[in-house]
């Protein structure tokens, strides 16, 4: 990545993005960035766009495309009202689980909460399996909701990294309806500040 006189190769940066820990979102930072990369969780990808475009962020990491559903509609109209650049590009597998706590079993779910991109990833699964399904701004951000309730019949459904991130449990999985599914994010700043990669 090509930078300006505002900061160096070996800087460490905030980048916003949609989601809370564990997310993919989060992953694909790290993955990006490594040890430069320090996230700011936000609940919606409005709030990332805009956080960046005020310069309390120097970048912000955004889906835009994902293999199963086609683009994400609702990241790229965020990124469209603001003055943003792309400066980098990363494409990761996504998996999804079925996520619950302690004691909980696929059996005895009822209801699962999910961010609206991983219930059209995983339709066909939630259809097959007859669970009730409540669309929430992250399923990472929703799991202290669950661990709170102690519900043994109410899972998050999401990435592996959720249940690392807050304890919960893996009750089953990968549950997306393609073995292919994969996400394309954007790594974004305000223009002038950074220098898009040749």
């Amino acid at each position: 990545m090509n930078v300006t006189a505002q900061t160096t190769e070996a800087a460490r940066w905030r980048v916003a993005y949609q989601g809370g820990p564990g997310c993919n979102s989060e992953r694909a930072g790290l993955t990006l960035l490594a040890e430069r990369f320090i996230g700011w969780p936000f609940a919606s990808f409005a709030d990332v766009a805009a956080i960046l475009a005020s310069g309390q962020a120097e970048f912000a990491l955004l889906p835009v495309f994902n293999s199963t559903t086609g683009p994400i509609r609702e990241a790229i109209n965020a990124i469209r009202d603001h003055d943003l650049v792309a400066v980098d590009t990363i494409t990761l597998a996504i998996e999804h689980w079925l996520l619950g706590v302690e004691g909980a079993s696929r059996h005895r779910v009822r209801e699962v909460l999910a961010h609206p991109q991983v219930i059209a990833q995983c339709a066909g699964w939630l259809q097959w399996r007859g669970y009730e399904f409540r669309e929430v701004d992250d399923g990472a951000i929703a799991a202290a909701e669950v661990i709170g309730s102690g519900r043994r019949d109410v899972a998050i459904l999401g990435p592996k990294g959720i249940g690392s991130a807050t304890g919960l449990y893996c009750l089953e999985g990968p549950v997306q309806d393609r073995a292919d599914n994969r996400t394309t994010f954007r790594l974004l700043t305000r223009r002038g500040l950074f220098e898009p990669r040749a």
